[in-house]
């Protein structure tokens, strides 16, 4: 009994340890799963609806991979249903058609989709200016890896409850509501996205819910946010959408570049580089409106 009462403290000090260790929220758990090599994976699914009606849907899905500061690369095939709406635009021709994208910091390497027809023979791939490599083709609205970004969205909670399982994982999910003016202000890569803004979009409330596990990494995040579209004669309400969902945390993930020898450059096709319509996002909304 003597034995078992000094193994006791021993057998319970690691397990304090590890309790005293977990994340408390989940901005602190992100930063922690940003280690070289190390990734998540992830699916997107993002939809516009007019005057009631399904004018565009995009499907994407991909690894990203972190360094020590975020996220640094990924490789995401994305899929666009913009039905009939660029049939007759021959430069967009395939543009229903996946498109995998590899970003390398601020270097994309396209194939796919509306590029399958610009790429010249024995090549594969497209080298093109690259945005974020947390882009999903569109398809997310909350950037949840732009950590000053995820703790503005956090900052607006309204309420939290039961989750349910996700991934395998209890979770509790957080409601709230933020504007686009303070989406706009929560980053500089937000305020890059949503530049052009005016006072009236800025006050666009983006609804939003976040599912955390235990261990404070993010399962799944959707977003909605309605714009009003008005001219003399009518007024059209456009709702966007978009749900995704987080797996594999902290998996081994390692993107790299194509071989050279598969890849083109701008100079090798012939005319301008073809530019993909951008009408799921926040950003481009605040342009338009």
């Amino acid at each position: 009994m003597g034995t078992a009462a000094l193994l006791a403290p021993v057998i319970a000090a690691p397990a304090q340890a590890q309790a005293q260790a977990r994340p408390t929220d989940p901005v602190t758990a992100l930063t922690k799963q940003f280690q070289v090599k190390r990734g998540v994976h992830a699916t997107s699914a993002a939809k516009i609806n007019i005057g009631g009606s399904v004018a565009f849907k995009v499907r994407s899905e991909g690894d990203l991979q972190f360094g020590r500061s975020g996220v640094v690369a990924s490789d995401i095939t994305t899929k666009n249903d913009f039905g009939d709406l660029f049939e007759e635009d021959e430069s967009l021709k395939g543009i229903n058609k996946p498109t995998r994208t590899i970003t390398i910091n601020k270097t994309a390497y396209v194939s796919g989709g509306i590029y399958d027809e610009l790429i010249p023979s024995g090549k594969s791939w497209l080298r093109a200016p690259g945005s974020s490599p947390t882009s999903f083709g569109g398809g997310q609205f909350i950037d949840v890896f732009d950590t000053s970004s995820l703790r503005a969205v956090l900052a607006t909670t309204k309420a939290k409850g039961n989750g349910g399982t996700v991934d395998g994982t209890r979770t509790t999910v957080y409601r709230g509501a933020i504007t686009l003016k303070q989406l706009s202000a929560s980053s500089p890569a937000m305020k890059q996205q949503l530049k052009g803004m005016d006072a009236k979009t800025g006050k666009t409330v983006l609804n939003w819910k976040l599912w955390v596990g235990s261990d404070q990494l993010i399962r799944r995040v959707t977003a909605a946010a309605t714009f009003t579209i008005k001219s003399k004669k009518m007024s059209i309400d456009m709702d966007m959408t978009s749900d995704t969902k987080f797996t594999k945390w902290g998996s081994k993930v390692s993107i790299t570049a194509p071989p050279a020898s598969e890849v083109a450059t701008a100079s090798e096709i012939e005319g301008p580089m073809p530019e993909m319509p951008t009408v799921i996002t926040p950003g481009m909304m605040a342009g338009k409106l």
